[in-house]
């Protein structure tokens, strides 16, 4: 095949699958006026990666790379936010260091703490403390019903709480069982 051909076949592909691709990006938790960011540079570097080593399917790899542009980007984001957390939570006082130091490490512990969550609880409860949104906009976003976004959010705090207790990071009964009990007022 040709390099022109090789071209046209990714191409026609993409502009193919291009609505499907849209709308699985979309599922994905991806703000609407970014889909056509990600639909690009997915296009861009399949075609790429085809020019190096021709790719048997362009559609299925259109696929992977939108999805991994996509937790790229939401990595991305949670580490500006974890940053924006962590200098709230630092503050400018001097005096407050060891305290200062302390809530450090205890928010990077609760970060690797949800990073070992499985999928659906690690982005409930992103969606929900990061991005502010609602258990029924979280529900349609993962395409699961309220109650289960609940136990999601409810059961993905308890494990990172019993992480962090097993750090030495609280005891029992306070410190992550009140955040529980926090994201359930929060939506009631």
């Amino acid at each position: 095949m040709t390099e022109k051909s090789e071209k046209h076949t990714v191409l026609k592909t993409f502009l193919s699958c291009r609505d499907s691709l849209a709308r699985y990006i979309l599922k994905m938790s991806v703000k609407k006026e970014d889909v056509d960011d990600i639909l690009q540079e997915a296009f861009i570097r399949v075609y790429h990666e085809d020019k190096k080593k021709q790719i048997r399917s362009p559609k299925d790899y259109l696929f992977i790379v939108s999805r991994n542009l996509i937790y790229k980007g939401l990595r991305h984001q949670s580490k500006e936010i974890a940053s924006d957390i962590e200098d709230d939570l630092l503050g400018h006082d001097n005096k407050q260091t060891d305290i200062e130091l302390h809530n450090k490490q205890k928010f990077q512990a609760f970060n690797d703490a949800l990073s070992t969550l499985p999928e659906k609880n690690r982005r409930a409860i992103l969606l929900r403390k990061y991005y502010g949104l609602s258990h029924k906009e979280i529900s349609q976003k993962l395409g699961v019903s309220v109650s289960s976004v609940e136990k999601y959010i409810s059961k993905g705090i308890k494990q990172c709480g019993d992480i962090l207790i097993a750090q030495g990071y609280g005891m029992k009964g306070s410190g992550m069982n009140t955040s529980t009990s926090q994201v359930k007022e929060n939506n009631s």
